[in-house]
């Protein structure tokens, strides 16, 4: 199972475990699957799915949001969240940033997104110049840029903007209110899951029929609203992944 740092959706535990969104899911699959030689292994976001498609690992468990660029390279399990966007600023909100339409409209604010992920394409799409977007090779490194005033923003999923202000004692608030990024007249949420290699197919079947009467069941609502994930992140009934229609907005 490869994984990347990004809270709650997939961390490390004070106690040096791997839990998270995605790791507490696959615990339940595995189990269930009889699956009990189990490996975790630590990467960066933005290569998740070249070491996926390499061969390096065999499952990606930090879920992702459905997109149909990955969908040309990976097979998704079903859904396993629908989650919106948020804005982590320093406390305060310096630059008075409430979604991602201000910080475009701002004449220098500069927001940092994590490299593979989404955000980079909802930000330019909502008018933001690539060269105001700041791209971070992981979580840490955008906080500190945020830390220390070389970012005014850290653009992420509602989850892990409100988990990451909870923890920063004050130092980081997610932008209230916040309004998110309309696409195509709605607002944009995503659809996140696991990810398989394509010809993985038996595999990704087996993953998808635990899954189908496992999400949105009780014991799944528990586990990840302990992890900051209410009923609205719960999918709708699990089906066969359907990305986003429209491909210039790539998590």
């Amino acid at each position: 199972m490869g994984y990347a740092i990004e809270p709650p959706y997939s961390f490390l535990s004070e106690t040096g475990e791997v839990t998270g969104e995605g790791p507490e899911i696959v615990r339940h699959v595995a189990a269930r699957l009889e699956l009990d030689n189990v490996r975790w292994i630590l990467m960066g976001f933005g290569s998740l799915i070249d070491e996926l498609r390499d061969g390096r690992i065999d499952v990606v468990g930090t879920p992702m949001f459905i997109t149909p660029e990955r969908t040309s390279l990976v097979r998704f399990s079903v859904p396993v969240s629908q989650v919106g966007q948020g804005l982590l600023v320093l406390g305060g909100n310096p630059k008075k940033l409430h979604s991602y339409e201000d910080a475009a409209a701002h004449a220098d604010a500069v927001v940092a997104v994590l490299a593979g992920a989404v955000e980079k394409g909802i930000l330019q799409d909502q008018g933001l110049p690539a060269d105001r977007v700041f791209v971070a090779q992981d979580v840490e490194t955008a906080l500190s840029a945020l830390r220390h005033g070389r970012v005014d923003g850290l653009a992420l999923t509602s989850p892990t903007v409100n988990h990451l202000a909870s923890r920063s004692n004050g130092l980081f608030e997610a932008a209230t209110p916040f309004t998110g990024p309309v696409v195509d007249g709605t607002t944009y949420f995503g659809l996140s899951a696991l990810v398989f290699r394509p010809h993985d197919e038996a595999l990704a079947r087996a993953f998808n029929a635990v899954l189908t009467e496992f999400i949105g069941s009780q014991e799944h609502r528990e586990i990840v609203q302990s992890l900051g994930f209410g009923p609205e992140t719960i999918p709708p009934h699990p089906a066969t992944p359907r990305p986003p229609a429209r491909e210039s907005v790539p998590k």
